[in-house]
């Protein structure tokens, strides 16, 4: 069985090259973002990193900036 990555709103940021901050407030204003996969008991949320990274390379027109220096980064794709 593969294992599942967890990531906070943190990672995403670092991923995409963006603070948690604009990650939590693409989450907040984004009515069809996953939900998170836990949520712990001090509130931080969770989700499965190939889903929400799946959600931000299917919204490209999001406004975030993408690391090209890992192996994370989303490239746009033609629609």
């Amino acid at each position: 069985m593969m294992a599942t990555n967890l990531v906070t709103t943190g990672q995403l940021g670092e991923s995409l090259g963006v603070t948690h901050t604009r990650v939590a407030d693409i989450i907040r204003n984004a009515e069809d973002f996953p939900e998170p996969e836990v949520v712990l008991p001090n509130g931080t949320r969770l989700w499965r990193d190939e889903v929400a990274l799946k959600w931000f390379e299917e919204h490209p027109r999001r406004k975030y900036e993408r690391r090209t220096d890992t192996l994370l980064a989303l490239e746009p794709h033609e629609p």
